[in-house]
């Protein structure tokens, strides 16, 4: 392994701590994507006025989607492990649904909903190392999961509407979340475009 990084440090410049990392990959036997689509879509997609960005922020904006979007196809395609995320810290990326990703995912890719669940849930945990915790429903693992009243394998929005949630056996009976009505509602907007 030294001798493949020796030929990356050489053509990178790269030393120290980014061996290490390498290393770890390399070791593990595998490398993951984890797309945040959303992190980048609105702004890409939304109409200035909307947003209130210049037309320069837009256009680096469509161009890492573009680029994101491009990695993704190819990821899924190539059957590299692929994780979801939300990076919620972004513009219109809401903390409560998780469901306008995976509904990204299915609308850009050929992932079903089966395999973007799958994705949020057990890959997730196991490309954070903690798939014996969690990740999935299975004796010695912890009781983490949500009840919802409909089955988001028909319509992926159905994540949005969770009656239950259960952490490591602890049940939320009632959970609620604080929404921003007029932020879904612009969210909503650009996928009728």
């Amino acid at each position: 392994m030294k001798e493949i990084w020796e030929k990356v440090e050489w053509r990178t410049g790269q030393t120290g701590f980014h061996y290490h990392v390498f290393s770890l990959f390399f070791i593990s036997g595998y490398t993951a994507l984890i797309p945040t689509l959303q992190a980048g879509y609105p702004v890409a997609k939304l109409d200035t006025s909307l947003t209130k960005v210049n037309e320069t922020v837009k256009e680096n904006s469509r161009l890492v989607y573009d680029s994101m979007l491009k990695g993704l196809r190819q990821a899924v395609e190539h059957e590299i492990k692929i994780g979801i995320g939300t990076d919620a810290a972004m513009s219109y990326v809401t903390h409560y649904d998780i469901w306008r990703e995976l509904d990204h995912y299915m609308r850009q890719t050929k992932l079903n909903a089966g395999q973007v669940i799958e994705r949020v849930t057990k890959s997730n945990a196991e490309i954070l190392g903690i798939d014996h915790l969690t990740g999935s429903i299975d004796t010695g693992e912890q009781a983490d999961l949500i009840v919802l009243e409909d089955n988001p394998l028909d319509n992926i929005k159905a994540l949005s509407n969770v009656a239950m949630v259960m952490v490591r056996g602890n049940l939320i009976p009632t959970p609620s979340v604080t929404r921003i009505q007029e932020v879904d509602e612009l969210l909503d907007s650009v996928w009728q475009n």
